[in-house]
């Protein structure tokens, strides 16, 4: 690379893994991939090789004339970067900015000055579609903030992160993972605001059925020590609140994913999350509980329905 008279600019990847695996990967040399930098979730920031020459094996024929960041995704393009990776992703884009001497706009077509993409010309740089799927382009659409946050840094001052709405309406484009991630929040802590807003803390129909089809297709095994909330209707014909501990003694049959033991129970499994939310003496999810909601939400691509108002902001 000849710095800074031969660089247009920087190239946005995306891991399709995670920052450790990338290291491992990149420090193999019969994989000949690289790139200059990596930044994970939390916003580490890990330098691969020096920005004054050294050229990365990263995006083929624009190898040449382009600086490289790779951005940890956890294995899917879909997740949006998080909002610390935006900020450190903009400290990296504004010093390379001065250094190869290349404005900070987005780059969209080769041999544009810029902030590019790798999909930018197809086969010439390996006929990637990094560092998003299409159609729906999550990652690459979050380079007008990154660049906004740079031209703040380059201003003298910090980057000033946009204020976290309260609540989205959702368009059917993402499934709740993502959704939660763009917002620097989590699934669990999104349904558990979202029943704790809600009338009666009941999910709406459309919400209710995604939550329970999402669990019923994931066949990860509870964690033991979650106390779970349930309703069962009484030979008296009221409803009464019971509880179950999951790897209980006293529950030898205990069915692990949470579908299974919820048709044991003759609930289901969205009635489950909001009443344990509810009923749990802190008000919030238990860290396992937490943890295991998560994780069923990070494993499922279902999309979330149209036009439904989940609520952001909570404890967990």
């Amino acid at each position: 690379m000849q710095v800074p008279k031969g660089i247009l600019g920087v190239v946005m990847h995306t891991m399709v893994g995670n920052l450790p695996g990338t290291i491992a990967t990149f420090n193999n040399p019969q994989r000949e991939a690289s790139a200059h930098f990596g930044i994970d979730q939390n916003g580490h920031i890990h330098q691969f090789g020096p920005v004054n020459g050294w050229k990365a094996f990263a995006q083929v024929a624009g190898n040449s004339n382009y600086y490289s960041i790779e951005h940890a995704d956890n294995a899917n393009p879909d997740n949006p970067l998080t909002d610390a990776q935006m900020t450190a992703s903009a400290q990296v884009v504004e010093a390379l900015a001065v250094h190869g001497r290349f404005p900070l706009r987005e780059a969209n077509h080769v041999g544009e000055e810029g902030y590019g993409v790798h999909f930018m010309d197809g086969q010439g740089w390996g006929g990637h579609t990094c560092p998003d799927v299409p159609p729906r382009r999550v990652r690459s659409q979050q380079r007008a903030e990154i660049l906004r946050r740079a031209l703040a840094i380059r201003q003298g001052g910090h980057p000033v992160v946009p204020k976290t709405p309260s609540t989205v309406l959702t368009d059917g484009s993402m499934p709740l993972a993502a959704l939660a991630a763009r917002h620097d929040t989590a699934p669990a802590t999104v349904l558990r605001a979202t029943a704790e807003a809600a009338p009666n803390g009941e999910y709406v129909h459309a919400l209710a059925t995604y939550i329970s089809t999402v669990f019923a297709t994931d066949t990860v095994d509870m964690p033991d020590g979650i106390t779970l909330h349930y309703q069962e209707k009484g030979p008296d014909g009221h409803w009464h609140n019971l509880s179950w501990q999951t790897g209980a003694a006293k529950h030898p049959e205990d069915p692990e994913p949470l579908n299974t033991l919820a048709a044991h129970l003759g609930t289901d499994s969205e009635s489950i999350v909001r009443l344990t939310a509810e009923k749990n003496s802190t008000g919030k999810f238990s860290t396992r509980g937490f943890d295991y909601i998560n994780g069923v939400f990070t494993r499922s691509q279902a999309l979330l329905p149209t036009g439904l108002t989940l609520h952001l902001n909570g404890r967990n």
